[in-house]
């Protein structure tokens, strides 16, 4: 699923990882904006569930009950909430681990009595969102794998579901059954869907990574030569500023979790029909959330 908006001013947060502290303080923020006519939109990059331990009490179920309550997602909405890894894996029921902690198991037993509801609100965040202005946003960035097999075309992304031949994670979606993760890693799908969701970005690829970057965004342009998308927004990595250049044309946005402290907390506020020639013009939108 990719969004395509073409209006409007966007608030833009990432990686929120149940830290309510920070969630209300965006909500807060969005709606002074928003009463003075400066955003229209707030979008949220993925991982807004799984807090690190010990870091903050984890209000992962309660943010996105909150944001089914703002109908996040539906047409009447204006708030966009993209998916990210740490939603990723509990659709199709793939344990999380990162070194010695491990992200799944909590997040599983609190949605127990409503986990059909909630891995449905998760099912129905877009992949990306595409500006009519040229940025392209999303939660993990490039990926080696964008544009290097036929099957995962823009068509592909474009009509995204997670609904098709392999379906057990839908079938048993009022339980949680790793069994059904370790399957699912096993098909073309999931091996695509991990390598997408789950890549370094140049911390992995190293230099080679903007060349990456070049690819996502004549990849997701091939339907709108007219309008090519010239600069790509994400989170997924930490930013301990709050927002960093990665190359000429990316910005990575750390608005919670990945952030020196509360002072350093970034969003970027962006115009959706404004054509920003690249990332540093971009990042000169980022503003503080404190």
């Amino acid at each position: 699923m990719i969004r395509d908006i073409s209006s409007g001013k966007l608030m833009v947060v990432s990686d929120l990882h149940g830290n309510g502290y920070d969630f209300r303080q965006v909500l807060k923020t969005y709606q002074q904006l928003k009463k003075k006519g400066k955003a229209d939109y707030l979008v949220f990059l993925g991982d807004l569930i799984h807090a690190y331990p010990g870091k903050q009490k984890d209000e992962s179920l309660e943010m996105i009950e909150e944001l089914m309550d703002l109908k996040a997602n539906q047409p009447e909405s204006d708030v966009i909430c993209l998916l990210g890894n740490h939603e990723f894996v509990h659709i199709y029921h793939i344990p999380l681990a990162k070194g010695p902690l491990e992200f799944t198991s909590w997040f599983e037993y609190r949605i127990q009595k409503c986990r059909e509801v909630v891995i449905q609100f998760f099912m129905n965040m877009p992949l990306m969102l595409r500006t009519k202005g040229g940025v392209l946003i999303n939660h993990t960035g490039a990926s080696n794998r964008y544009g290097a097999d036929e099957k995962f075309n823009l068509d592909y992304l474009k009509n995204f579901n997670h609904q098709d031949e392999f379906t057990r994670h839908i079938e048993n979606i009022k339980k949680y059954d790793p069994q059904i993760g370790s399957d699912f890693m096993h098909t073309e799908k999931g091996d695509y869907l991990w390598d997408i969701l789950m890549n370094g970005n140049e911390r992995q690829f190293g230099d080679q990574y903007h060349k990456y970057v070049d690819e996502l965004l004549e990849l997701t342009s091939s339907d709108r030569k007219d309008q090519p998308l010239n600069s790509l927004v994400c989170g997924h990595i930490a930013a301990e500023y709050g927002a960093a250049l990665v190359g000429e044309k990316h910005v990575r946005v750390c608005t919670s979790a990945g952030a020196l402290g509360d002072l350093e907390k970034k969003f970027l506020l962006i115009d959706a029909s404004k054509k920003y020639k690249n990332a540093a013009e971009l990042i000169e939108y980022s503003r503080d959330l404190y």
